[in-house]
């Protein structure tokens, strides 16, 4: 099912937790190879969404996964270290051809380029309050719009 949900795009699982630098150098620099490509990519941060943590594990078919991990049409393309190889070769240059697009030379003026932002309804609190019809108190509920850490995905890109 991964094939039909990623038709048509280039998807990257990384990371943004720094803590890991050798991972997180090797996140950057897949996203770096695939900016001056100017290839169109989603970004899954496996480190903000416990969604994304789950898609990798059923589609790497294993518990323990390393990232960055490139999939193209769903396809799975490799690691950084394929992907600099892939690079280097320009073979990777000829693969991405058609995800080539000049707007991923813009930085999207809504979210600044990071894809995400605050729950507009909970205000990335991650609670909903509710007038309770019995009483005259408020209940507070989790929100059923953002994600686990109160974000949504930008709306503009």
């Amino acid at each position: 099912n991964y094939m039909e949900k990623d038709l048509g795009k280039v998807v990257l699982y990384t990371t943004s937790m720094g803590i890991i630098r050798e991972t997180y150098a090797k996140c950057a620099n897949v996203k770096q190879i695939l900016r001056t490509l100017l290839v169109k990519f989603e970004e899954r941060d496996v480190f903000m969404s416990i969604e994304y943590q789950q898609e990798i594990r059923d589609r790497m078919h294993h518990e323990t996964i390393r990232v960055p991990q490139l999939f193209v049409e769903g396809q799975h393309i490799g690691d950084a270290d394929t992907v600099e190889r892939l690079n280097e070769s320009g073979e990777l240059r000829q693969l991405l051809r058609p995800y080539k697009s000049l707007a991923t030379t813009y930085t999207c003026q809504t979210c600044g380029g990071y894809r995400l932002l605050p729950c507009p309804s909970c205000s990335g609190s991650k609670k909903s309050v509710h007038r309770n019809h019995f009483t005259a108190e408020f209940v507070a509920l989790k929100c059923m719009n953002c994600d686990e850490v109160g974000l949504v995905k930008c709306p503009s890109c």
